[in-house]
């Protein structure tokens, strides 16, 4: 008899759990963890100029990526031996234009002050492109490019 009082508590107990996954579900999409420095506002100035341009111009595109530029192709298994040390070169490179934001999620993190890595994920397939960049004396330049892959 000490079993059937309980069993009401089950459903009500589901219910909470349920309305507290839902509730972490549905933050606002693209919204960094804490402390991640995942915001536009939080780049430095002149990456978010560099970043317009690099999407904008083609020649300023590939004068502002460090050919032969490490990374990994499309669809790579990143365990497999073989693919990590992969190279683009110049004449493979494809002009890379801004990703639509209803369909990617763009996530920046500032890994140092000169160390900018991009994550682009698409929101439906779940795949990701990983891009690096880093400053140096000629200013921002594409450091390293992860194809589409799953991660």
């Amino acid at each position: 008899m000490k079993i059937l009082r309980g069993l009401w508590r089950l459903p009500v107990n589901l219910l909470l759990l349920w309305l507290l996954f839902t509730a972490f579900a549905c933050r606002k999409a693209g919204t960094p963890p804490a402390g991640v420095g995942s915001a536009e506002n939080e780049l430095p100035a002149d990456f978010a100029s560099f970043y317009a341009k690099f999407h904008a111009d083609s020649a300023y595109q590939l004068s502002h990526i460090d050919f032969p530029l490490r990374g990994l192709p499309d669809g790579a298994d990143v365990e497999d031996p073989d693919v990590a040390d992969y190279f683009y070169t110049a004449d493979q490179w494809s002009m890379h234009r801004l990703f639509d934001p209803k369909l990617f999620e763009t996530r920046f993190l500032i890994l140092a002050d000169m160390l900018i890595e991009e994550r682009i994920k698409d929101r439906r397939q779940g795949w990701m492109i990983i891009r690096r960049y880093a400053r140096d004396s000629e200013g921002w330049k594409l450091i390293y490019y992860a194809g589409v892959n799953n991660y």
